[in-house]
């Protein structure tokens, strides 16, 4: 790499970096609690403008990204009585902010494990430390501070939503940048699996220990449910018959505790399980949002126009909450579209990562709600350095860092 290359990769390395941080937090001050806020638009163009004069180049992405959004135009103009260019131009905005990403990542190579891994660090440092500051503020009975993010009364002891909009945001962001933390790390010894004993010693200890702390205290329950997902990463083939029970005797001793968020946690699931998203409702209507239409899609009649194709923009939120599934707007063939998507460019399908995306708390690259695009844009880079175990370029910072040492020594 020439001296030339090498500052332009520094420079496009920087702005990555840069971009996937910023796309991961929300100052609500500024950001406001939407989508739409000032910081995530700019964004959102800037990455388009990256995509169209300097990555634009045949990918995966670039390819299902087209496809996803020419049959979501298709399915839309079914429906020309709903039909909203502001939703459907804010789609193609996201899409091409994915597509930039995944090309930055995968095709410009702009990061090496090592980056990555302390962007993990840097991110959840920066939950951590904004955390420990709002929670002070609780304890000192100050509710409310927007200079902290502190923009809204969750009335749940110190619970709080860090640099994310709400506990249960906050919640999914700690547990993708912590299971990327984990993945990458494993991915880099190249010794497999962690030992939870491996987790709370050497480098790792104080990364976990503050995930452990964001997700036992923020309030949520949507954070015991990660947790819980979470856990199955400890199970394999040769320790399932005693890490089971384990988990199982851990799971009574939640429900026992008495603590709010954790027994919505365990009663939520346990209301998932009978596959009734009316019994979900009557347990936790919050959880029941993101729920129940997973439950309602099991159900739906695929012998209709509508499910296959879509009722049009919108067309969620004016169908009532019992009967609403997963693909409302633009039908059960987009969806499946959007499955392909998620697979092919950002989920490892032999992984925990199906288990997030299918249970709502790990992103996915579908449907117009900016911070899943963020979590998938982070479950990308865990599949790249997945996928690349074997190439040393993902490991180039420190080949770089050896071989300067080495000259120093010979000096």
């Amino acid at each position: 790499m020439t001296m030339q290359s090498k500052t332009a990769y520094r420079e496009i390395t920087k702005y990555a970096t840069v971009f996937l941080i910023l796309y991961s937090i929300y100052y609500i001050p500024i950001d406001t609690r939407t989508n739409l806020g000032p910081v995530k638009l700019t964004l959102l163009g800037l990455n388009v403008f990256v995509l169209l004069f300097y990555t634009f180049k045949i990918s995966k992405a670039l390819i299902i990204g087209c496809i996803y959004l020419i049959y979501q135009f298709i399915s839309a103009s079914f429906h020309p009585e709903s039909w909203r260019w502001s939703t459907l131009l804010y789609s193609v905005g996201l899409v091409s902010t994915y597509i930039c990403f995944y090309n930055l990542v995968v095709i410009e190579k702009v990061f090496t494990i090592n980056h990555f891994i302390r962007i993990c660090k840097w991110v959840m440092g920066a939950y951590f430390v904004v955390c420990i500051i709002q929670q002070i503020f609780l304890l000192i009975g100050i509710n409310y501070f927007p200079l902290i993010n502190l923009c809204q009364v969750f009335n749940r002891g110190i619970g709080c939503n860090s640099l994310c909009q709400e506990p249960s945001t906050f919640g999914r962001f700690m547990l993708i940048f912590y299971y990327a933390y984990v993945k990458c790390c494993e991915y880099k010894r190249g010794e497999g699996p962690f030992t939870l004993n491996e987790l709370f010693s050497g480098e790792h200890k104080w990364v976990t220990i503050r995930f452990l702390w964001m997700m036992l205290t923020m309030g949520s329950g949507t954070a015991f449910v990660c947790l819980i997902l979470f856990s199955l990463y400890f199970v394999r083939r040769h320790n399932w018959y005693y890490v089971v029970p384990i988990l199982a005797i851990c799971y009574t001793l939640i429900q026992a505790s008495g603590i709010e968020a954790l027994d919505r946690a365990t009663t939520t699931i346990e209301a998932t399980s009978t596959l009734d998203s009316q019994t979900v409702r009557e347990i936790d209507s919050s959880a029941a949002a993101r729920i129940a239409p997973v439950l309602n899609s099991l159900n739906a009649d695929f012998t209709k126009f509508d499910t296959w194709f879509g009722k049009g923009i919108d067309a969620g939120h004016r169908t009532p909450f019992d009967e609403m599934t997963m693909f409302e707007d633009y039908g059960f063939i987009h969806y499946l579209i959007a499955m392909f998507f998620n697979f092919s460019c950002a989920y490892n399908i032999w992984s925990l990562a199906p288990i997030f995306l299918f249970s709502g708390v790990g992103g996915g690259t579908g449907g117009n709600i900016q911070y899943v695009w963020a979590l998938a844009m982070v479950m990308t880079c865990v599949k790249y350095f997945h996928d690349n175990q074997e190439n040393p370029d993902i490991y180039e910072d420190e080949i770089e860092e050896e071989d300067s040492k080495a000259a120093t020594l010979e000096s």
